[in-house]
């Protein structure tokens, strides 16, 4: 076995990587030992005989896997989950969707003029409290101590509906905007890798011809 030592190490300084990473052509090793100068290692790394190992480096692709199931809703069952109950979805989190259904549902009342400013004063800082679980519950709670009517809280009800299947819809469309946005941008980076591809494997060709014309007039 030839003594290659000193050759990968000038390419390793050529190439800016380690010298483990150093790839020498093992049917062109009497070649590459006869190469002493910077000069002559550069010539054999555009003919191809000395080449850069890739980085060793961790797969992302089972993430991306795990990532693209979890973006159509998938992974999400009870043997997916982890995590304390209040870790996944905090108390905060949830007092905020329950107090902002409350709000609403007296901010509609308030508009309508079925209660004055007074008793929403009133039920409003209860709801500050915590006293109401829903919005339902608050209505309920209007019914009994006779504010409102059970008529009242029906179509206040139906309303409320009709208002939630709006923003569905709009959640929707602005899902499918994005989805469209993704798929573009991923089209594009397909094909600007594959130019790139092509204008690298144009470009190695052009110095493998040039290398073997030198090493013909050496000759």
């Amino acid at each position: 076995m030839t003594d290659l030592r000193n050759q990968r190490r000038l390419a390793a300084e050529i190439l800016k990587c380690g010298v483990n990473r150093v790839w020498i052509d093992e049917d062109r090793m009497d070649e590459i030992a006869k190469a002493v100068t910077r000069n002559d290692i550069r010539i054999l790394i555009k003919g191809g005989a000395i080449t850069k190992r890739p980085e060793k480096g961790i797969s992302t692709g089972r993430k991306k896997k795990l990532k693209m199931q979890k973006e159509k809703g998938r992974r999400r069952g009870h043997g997916s989950r982890r995590g304390a109950k209040y870790a996944r979805f905090p108390r905060k989190r949830r007092w905020i969707i329950t107090i902002r259904s409350v709000r609403k549902v007296l901010k509609l009342l308030k508009e309508k003029n079925l209660i004055d400013k007074k008793i929403y004063r009133k039920y409003y800082l209860s709801a500050k409290g915590g006293s109401f679980r829903s919005k339902e519950h608050l209505l309920s709670h209007l019914v009994s101590d006779k504010v409102i009517k059970e008529e009242d809280k029906k179509k206040i009800l139906e309303e409320l509906k009709k208002q939630e299947e709006k923003e569905t819809k709009k959640i929707e469309k602005t899902k499918e905007e994005k989805k469209t946005e993704k798929i573009e941008t991923k089209k594009k980076e397909e094909n600007k890798r594959s130019t790139r591809k092509k204008t690298k494997s144009k470009t190695t060709g052009k110095t493998k011809k040039t290398s073997t014309k030198k090493e013909g007039k050496k000759e």
